[in-house]
């Protein structure tokens, strides 16, 4: 089935490149503690706002002292392939002297993460919401589809403010307790505002697929709601679920960055792609412009959501049943 799968989906124009992207981004920041980069938050006012140059340097204290922090094993690793040696200036530094491409190489790694966790609420909410409605009384789905449109009633902005705002100022924060952690609230608040349409989505498959042929015959023959939501209304509904996640996924990563960009998102000294964009356009001003700080973020920001977008068609049209022969 996978050998079946992967075959239909290489069939497909542009899957093969957006794969290729994919996983170079995703591998180059599953090994950021293994690239010979400075740490990300190191600041060298007297490099600030250098155009890319690549320049061999030695490993700094505040460099070893990040590593060490945050992944002492990938510290060890370094050391032994690279030595206490950096390079620097890749992608140009910062007005602070920070190294961009050690920023873009760290931050991808909680873009993505908060991207994938964060939809991954959504999915689990939104399939679970739309096929339970799909399949109830007319009554309960009524019920239950009344409370999304109420739901998309409210600005998603403000439901993520205050559900941040409610996580953060708990129990646990008028005791002088440590509270949950941003990156958590972040997956929580934005999957709990991306599941409604979803939802929608899923419901109205599903009312379309109980109505076929195969499903009357199955509950004609005895089967239970649950064997035909399992065997017969999932399977249909993976090309969907699928290109949703894939759709979903470029648009949290937006939707992150806008939220950095108002101080409810990434906390300094972290970073990621949002954050990057963000300070990059800050720079764009009449008198000129460290073009660096705008074009790399921005390509990393393009490649991977380009790539997301045309591997859901790709995996749509691979999934989907009616269009599979043999």
């Amino acid at each position: 089935m996978s050998a079946s799968l992967f075959q239909r989906l290489a069939a497909r124009p542009g899957s093969i490149p957006a794969l290729t992207v994919l996983a170079l981004v995703a591998l180059t920041a599953l090994a950021a503690p293994l690239l010979p980069l400075p740490a990300p938050d190191a600041m060298r006012p007297a490099l600030a706002s250098r155009p890319p140059s690549v320049s061999w340097t030695e490993w700094t204290d505040l460099d070893q002292q990040h590593l060490e922090e945050t992944h002492p094993a990938g510290a060890w690793a370094r050391q032994a392939l690279f030595g206490k040696h950096s390079l620097s200036g890749l992608a140009g530094t910062d007005d602070l002297g920070r190294d961009l491409a050690s920023r873009l190489v760290w931050g991808a790694r909680i873009s993505l993460l908060v991207g994938m966790a964060a939809t991954l609420v959504a999915m689990i909410i939104g399939v679970s919401w739309g096929l339970v409605a799909g399949l109830s009384s007319r009554r309960m789905d009524g019920a239950m589809m009344r409370l999304v449109d109420i739901a998309y009633a409210v600005p998603f902005l403000f439901v993520v403010i205050l559900l941040i705002a409610m996580l953060r100022g708990g129990p646990s924060a008028e005791q002088g307790m440590a509270g949950p952690d941003r990156l958590v609230l972040m997956f929580v608040a934005i999957g709990a505002i991306s599941w409604l349409t979803m939802a929608r989505v899923v419901r109205g498959q599903v009312l379309s697929l109980r109505r076929s042929e195969y499903v009357v015959a199955a509950r004609a023959l005895g089967a239970t709601t649950g064997r035909i939501a399992r065997s017969h209304i999932l399977p249909n509904l993976y090309g969907l679920i699928v290109v949703y996640l894939t759709l979903t996924v470029p648009r949290v990563m937006l939707f992150e960055a806008f939220l950095s960009y108002l101080g409810l998102g990434v906390e300094p000294p972290g970073v990621s792609w949002g954050i990057l964009a963000s300070e990059g356009m800050a720079t764009l001003t009449a008198v000129g412009t460290s073009w660096w700080l705008v074009v790399f973020p921005g390509l990393a920001l393009t490649l991977t959501l380009g790539s997301l977008n045309a591997l859901g068609d790709a995996l749509r049209d691979a999934l989907d049943p009616r269009l599979t022969r043999g």
